[in-house]
């Protein structure tokens, strides 16, 4: 019994704990609205790189420290948030993610409701992929 349980740890144990770490640019990016949607600073934390930016609807950069900030305080609620329409273009260790976020939020207090598109830049770098960029725009 003891052999078994042994064997078990060593097969699955491991596959848990990597299912969060992306496997390409897609996976990164994916994971990365993921984890606005859960409102989890920590998981963003692991999945941007050091110089990240975000740029928002009106055209204001955030950096990757006052992103995680903002979701941690509760001044960025992600209701519901769903993508479509993702595209991806892969250039070696670089990834640039395209598609559509519908999306129901709250950055403090001032509601969002509609398709954003977007676009993300994921670079592999250690053998990690990474966000390093996201730019937000409202569409029609």
């Amino acid at each position: 019994m003891k052999q078994l349980l042994t064997i078990f740890l060593l097969t699955f144990v491991p596959l848990v704990a990597s299912a969060q770490e992306p496997m390409d640019g897609t996976d990164c990016s994916n994971l990365f609205f993921k984890a606005l949607l859960d409102e989890d600073a920590n998981a963003v934390s692991n999945l941007i790189a050091n110089d990240f930016t975000v740029t928002n609807y009106n055209g204001q950069t955030i950096d990757g420290r006052a992103l995680q900030q903002a979701i941690g305080q509760g001044y960025i609620i992600v209701d519901s948030g769903m993508l479509a329409g993702t595209r991806t273009r892969t250039y070696g260790d670089v990834a640039v993610v395209q598609g559509f976020w519908n999306v129901s939020a709250r950055i403090q207090n001032n509601g969002f409701n509609g398709n954003v598109a977007y676009t993300s830049v994921c670079v592999r770098s250690g053998g990690k992929w990474k966000v390093t960029t996201v730019q937000l725009t409202p569409a029609q």
